[in-house]
């Protein structure tokens, strides 16, 4: 943040929590919103889907002042942030250059249903939101994950990245928050690799 600064850099709390229903887009509150007039086939994806336009309400005002701006940005989304950066694609309030760090998608499913019946549906959203991504949209995009990250399944960026084409770079060693491989300086002074994947995405645009 440092190295854009502070005026450059805008970060909306999302009001979001797994479990802690006082937060107004979590899970937990979602779930017990349609608990009594949805079926439990319904639950799940109107529960995420609830969850995610929550959050990504509370980015709309900021990805409508981005979109007008001349200069480059970049949206940076990382965890569940890197889903709803997913979803603000899919619903046409974002096309320019994003990066998602390790995104959350298919964490949050999970919770909710057998790995089988997951990934099933994960494969079914993954190819709906590549039909709904231009070629030029998905070419600006970069997927981010650590190898050693043991709270989102680098499988499902691995999925992600097979579905719809957008390019994963790996970390090796890297974890969930990815902090140390992202935001210290290279060696010899060089930016940090964030700074220098914020360059790449915005060259493609």
């Amino acid at each position: 943040m440092n190295r854009y600064g502070d005026k450059n850099v805008s970060c909306p709390d999302m009001e979001m929590s797994l479990w802690d229903v006082r937060k107004k887009n979590s899970l937990g509150r979602s779930v017990l919103r349609n608990a009594f007039t949805l079926s439990p086939s319904t639950i799940l994806p109107n529960t995420l889907k609830m969850s995610l336009d929550g959050c990504l309400d509370a980015h709309r005002d900021e990805l409508e002042k981005m979109s007008k701006i001349e200069t480059e940005k970049v949206l940076i989304g990382s965890s569940w942030g890197g889903a709803v950066a997913l979803h603000a694609m899919e619903q046409g309030l974002w096309d320019g250059p994003t990066i998602f760090l390790a995104p959350a998608y298919g964490t949050a499913v999970r919770k909710f249903h057998s790995s089988a019946a997951a990934d099933a549906f994960l494969d079914a959203k993954f190819a709906a939101m590549s039909a709904k991504l231009s070629a030029e949209s998905k070419q600006h995009c970069l997927i981010v994950h650590g190898s050693e990250d043991d709270t989102v399944d680098i499988a499902d960026s691995r999925k992600l990245a097979a579905a719809t084409g957008i390019e994963l770079l790996e970390i090796q060693g890297g974890d969930h928050r990815l902090n140390d491989a992202m935001l210290e300086e290279q060696e010899g002074g060089s930016p940090a690799r964030l700074h220098d994947l914020v360059l790449r995405v915005t060259a493609r645009a």
